[in-house]
């Protein structure tokens, strides 16, 4: 007959139970002080990550609060280049309306001519810009150019005459103002001069 083999393997010689392994080193408990220790430098560990982290939360809003103030100065001035071109027309707008003769200011197309001034002005002002008083103020180097001076004017360093009107955008000068400035005269009828 045949020998038939039994399915099951015999029992492996070499196989160890639980029993007879060798058993781990017993780990040892860290001391109370030891952990103590261990405490401390973890709270001081995340005491420094704390204040890191608050320092990049403050550094965040700093940098926020910059950018909004820097876009808010490019929106307040961006339009201050087409400004500055479109002032010689306004000058221009100006003089003729100061030339027009009184007998014609009646004149539908002088009318017209107004109201494109008015509109002009309107869209200006709503963008910012005014212009800068010189008649009679004192003079201020950052507002006012002075290109000639008028001895034995009544009172020294004002502006007696404008030649060409300045104007501000906003809290800065865009063009200043061309003036003439009074020069007040000493008593032997000469401009003082400077010693």
């Amino acid at each position: 007959m045949d020998e038939r083999q039994d399915p099951t393997p015999a029992p492996d010689e070499t196989t160890t139970t639980g029993d007879d392994q060798a058993e781990a080193p017993p780990t040892e408990e860290p001391s109370a002080q030891e952990l103590q220790n261990l405490l401390e430098q973890e709270r001081a560990r995340a005491a420094e990550y704390l204040e890191q982290a608050q320092r990049a939360r403050a550094e965040l809003i700093n940098f926020r609060r910059r950018t909004e103030q820097e876009v808010q100065e490019i929106r307040k001035h961006a339009s201050e280049n087409l400004i500055a071109r479109l002032l010689p027309v306004l000058d221009d707008l100006n003089r003729a309306v100061e030339s027009v003769p009184a007998e014609h200011r009646d004149d539908p197309w002088i009318q017209g001519i107004l109201l494109i001034e008015r509109k002009l002005w309107s869209i200006l002002e709503a963008e910012g810009v005014r212009p800068i008083e010189a008649v009679g103020k004192p003079f201020d180097p950052a507002l006012h150019e002075a290109v000639t001076v008028e001895e034995g004017a009544e009172s020294a360093d004002t502006v007696v005459q404008e030649f060409q009107r300045g104007y501000l955008l906003h809290d800065r000068v865009l063009r200043p103002a061309i003036v003439k400035v009074g020069q007040a005269t000493s008593g032997d009828g000469r401009a003082p001069t400077d010693a």
